[in-house]
């Protein structure tokens, strides 16, 4: 199967390529007071969701061709759930400023 003339094992990567970048590169405050005085669900929302909802649509795309992983069945709820994680980082991020 392909989306946009890729295999979704290429699109899995590529996801991991991003997840990879995001999980090192995250949007931290520049004054670190502001860090410091920011609530505990915020800074994990921050540090940890956007690299998470990588993850979740490499596993997404990875397991789409895949029938005996669950293939769209277990796909599209991965899906969904990345675009939520997103939504909430979205959230907190315009929270946040």
């Amino acid at each position: 199967m392909r989306f946009l003339g890729l295999h979704w094992p290429v699109w899995g990567a590529l996801c991991l390529v991003v997840a990879a970048i995001y999980l090192v590169v995250w949007p931290q405050p520049k004054d670190p007071a502001v860090l410091q005085a920011m609530p505990l669900w915020r800074f994990v929302v921050l540090r940890w969701f956007h690299g998470g909802l990588w993850l979740l649509l490499a596993l997404s795309c990875f397991v789409r061709g895949v029938p005996q992983l669950g293939g769209v069945a277990l796909a599209n709820p991965l899906a969904i759930a990345a675009g939520l994680m997103y939504a909430v980082f979205i959230v907190a991020t315009v929270q946040g400023r």
